[in-house]
C-alpha cells in the first residue's frame, strides 16, 4: 500500500537526485576540459614574420600584368556602394494567432480541465507557431502565478494546473504584450 508508494517516490527523487549531479559532473568536466585547451593556447604564439629572404626570388611579380585602369577598376569595385540585401518575406503566412488570443484561451479553458499536459493542450494545433505561441502564453500565465507548471525531466512532459481565482479580462490585463 502505502508505504510501497513511500519507497517508491523516495527512489525517483533518488534517480533524479543521481541524474542531476551525473549532469552537475558532465558539465564540470566539459569546463575542466576547455580550461585546459583554454590554458595550452594561451602558450602558443602566430607566426608574425614574412616569407624568408631566400624565397622572396620565387614568388612571381603580383603586378606583371597591372596597368593604371586596372587598379582605377579595382579602386571602384572596392568603394562602390553595396547593393542593400533585401530579405523576401512573402512566403511567410502572417500570425493570426496572438499570445492575448493564446491567453484569452488558457484562461477559461485551464479551470474546467484542472491538470493537463502540453501535449493535450496543443494536441489540436497544426502549425508550429500556434505551438510557440500557447508555450508562451503558459509562460505568462505562470509569470502571473495564475498557473502551476510540473516538469519531471529536461525535455520530458510538461504537466500544467490552473491555481489562480481569476479568469478571462482579468487575465489579460495582466499579460506582456509580444510584438513580431
Amino acid at each position: 500500500g502505502s508505504d510501497l508508494d513511500e519507497e517508491l517516490a523516495l527512489w525517483e527523487e533518488r534517480d533524479l537526485l543521481l541524474a542531476r549531479l551525473l549532469e552537475c559532473k558532465t558539465f564540470k568536466d566539459a569546463a575542466q576540459s576547455l580550461q585546459v585547451l583554454s590554458a595550452e593556447a594561451s602558450r602558443s604564439y602566430p607566426r608574425t614574420s614574412g616569407i624568408e629572404e631566400s624565397f622572396i626570388g620565387l614568388l612571381p611579380d603580383l603586378f606583371a600584368n597591372v596597368d593604371g585602369n586596372d587598379l582605377r577598376n579595382a579602386f571602384m569595385r572596392a568603394t562602390a556602394p553595396k547593393p542593400v540585401i533585401r530579405v523576401a518575406t512573402d512566403h511567410i503566412a502572417p500570425i493570426s494567432f496572438s499570445v492575448g488570443d493564446a491567453v484569452n484561451e488558457l484562461s477559461i479553458d485551464l479551470p474546467e480541465r484542472g491538470r493537463v499536459s502540453f501535449r493535450q493542450i496543443t494536441a489540436q494545433l497544426v502549425d508550429r507557431i500556434e505551438v510557440v505561441v500557447y508555450f508562451l502564453a503558459i509562460l505568462e500565465l505562470y509569470k502571473q502565478d495564475l498557473l502551476d507548471i510540473t516538469q519531471i525531466s529536461s525535455f520530458g512532459n510538461i504537466e500544467v494546473e490552473w491555481i489562480a481565482d481569476e479568469q478571462g479580462a482579468a487575465a489579460m490585463d495582466l499579460i506582456d504584450s509580444y510584438e513580431g
